[in-house]
């Protein structure tokens, strides 16, 4: 991305964008119709392009798919970019209308808040609850899942580590399964916003 920064483009800001470029609304997007799908790829191509979020955060904010489905609409949104005119034309809109808007204060009235802040808002004023949207429901909803799924995994590796003590003669055979989870763990972490986390904290 060469005109707004990363962090000034939301999937939200996106979605709206998308919705409006290609005559379609913000509910059909995110549904699983398949008249809806060329908008969904282009939300999915426009996201990773200029949010920065990886394709396991894009698919939990984008309906609840799994990131090889995200995966495969931005190829798709890729060739439809390269065959279809009207698709083009209209991602062009829709990538305009998000460079426009992500420098102006409307910005701030559609971006993604981190699930954490809209928790602790929760957790601080009970009674306002019911003032969350959908969309902050969505996010940390999305957030939970991930965090579930990281805790699953971290205690399978745990599980391994203990493994190897209690059975060093299968050390060499465990080993390799052990370093599949590690990879596995990282990429989860580094999917929440850890991984350059620790970077900064290497570096300091």
């Amino acid at each position: 991305m060469t005109t707004v920064a990363h962090r000034q483009v939301s999937v939200r800001l996106i979605i709206f964008a998308a919705a409006e470029a290609f005559g379609v609304s913000v509910e059909d997007l995110r549904a699983r119709r398949r008249r809806a799908f060329p908008v969904r790829a282009a939300a999915c191509l426009l996201a990773r392009e200029l949010t920065g979020k990886t394709y396991p955060q894009l698919g939990r904010i984008l309906g609840g798919r799994d990131h090889t489905t995200i995966m495969n609409a931005v190829e798709r949104a890729e060739q439809m970019l390269a065959t279809d005119p009207d698709f083009a034309v209209s991602y062009a809109a829709a990538k305009r209308a998000v460079e426009t808007i992500a420098t102006s204060k409307l910005a701030d009235a559609l971006r993604d808040d981190e699930p954490a802040t809209i928790a602790a808002r929760i957790c601080e004023h009970p009674s306002q609850a019911a003032r969350i949207s959908t969309w902050e429901i969505l996010l940390m909803a999305a957030r939970l899942v991930m965090l579930e799924e990281l805790a699953a995994d971290a205690f399978k590796l745990l599980n391994g580590l203990d493994l190897m003590v209690d059975q060093p003669n299968q050390a060499a055979s465990l080993r390799a399964h052990l370093n599949t989870r590690i990879d596995t763990v990282a990429e989860q972490l580094a999917s929440l916003g850890y991984a350059n986390q620790a970077e900064g904290a290497t570096n300091a």
